[in-house]
């Protein structure tokens, strides 16, 4: 059996396509197409990530006589380069300010709802209007990396150390956006109608929507921070140990 029809064969069993294969290499879906049809080579680096997403021994890629492939098993899962993770980073946090952006804006727009003048309630139809496409056009993007939620994740050690450094550097920013989401929510909904006071004209209106503001500010960074958290929390957590029979 060739290096070609072994990594087709791998390939299948895996449930792989060549493009998702490509994905996780790195490489053009071409390229993938090529080496199984014995047209072309991976270089070394590529054979090794190859060997890990297979749960495969390089001797058995390398050797041409037939060798029974290793039984997949429970330690099998996608790997992860380096490019493949900052492609999903950069996925994700496009995805989740898509969101936040959504959201608060809507959140916010309330505001208008409370000057009762036919402009303000123009205004208000129209950001929810651009809300929601924004929400839709978040749903009809195709998700590449969907596989990184649902299967066990493969790491070189560089790379997981690289992650782990980055998520300790960002972890208490993150949260503490976080919080401070939560915080204007809060003032936002349940405390903004008590500062303003009563004698002054028009206190409740500036109030509630001075309090919607806040809500739309704080709706934006509570999801949009919870997003990159649970985004770098995947990637750091759900590994698969691949120091057995490697």
């Amino acid at each position: 059996m060739t290096f070609g029809e072994k990594i087709q064969k791998l390939r299948k069993a895996a449930g792989l396509s060549q493009e998702e294969l490509s994905d996780q290499l790195g490489v053009s879906r071409q390229a993938v197409s090529k080496w199984e049809c014995d047209n072309g080579y991976p270089e070394t680096e590529k054979i090794v990530r190859m060997s890990k997403i297979f749960n495969v021994t390089l001797d058995y890629l390398l050797n041409e006589e037939e060798t029974k492939a290793p039984e997949t098993g429970t330690e099998q899962g996608i790997y992860v380069s380096r490019e493949m993770a900052e492609g999903f980073l950069l996925y994700q946090k496009r995805k989740y300010l898509k969101i936040a952006i959504a959201a608060g804006i809507m959140v916010g727009s309330l505001a208008l709802s409370f000057l009762l003048s036919d402009l303000s309630m123009l205004l208000f139809m129209l950001i929810w209007i651009a809300g929601i496409v924004l929400l839709f056009s978040v749903k009809l993007t195709e998700n590449p990396y969907g596989k990184l939620w649902k299967e066990p994740l493969v790491f070189d050690k560089t790379v997981k150390a690289e992650l782990n450094t980055a998520y300790a550097e960002k972890k208490r920013f993150l949260q503490l956006f976080h919080l401070i989401g939560i915080a204007l929510i809060a003032l936002g909904f349940l405390f903004f109608p008590l500062m303003v006071p009563a004698e002054l004209p028009f206190a409740d209106t500036i109030a509630l929507a001075a309090g919607m503001i806040a809500a739309g500010m704080g709706t934006f960074f509570c999801i949009y921070m919870s997003g990159l958290i649970r985004t770098y929390r995947l990637l750091i957590r759900n590994e698969v140990d691949q120091q057995k029979g490697m």
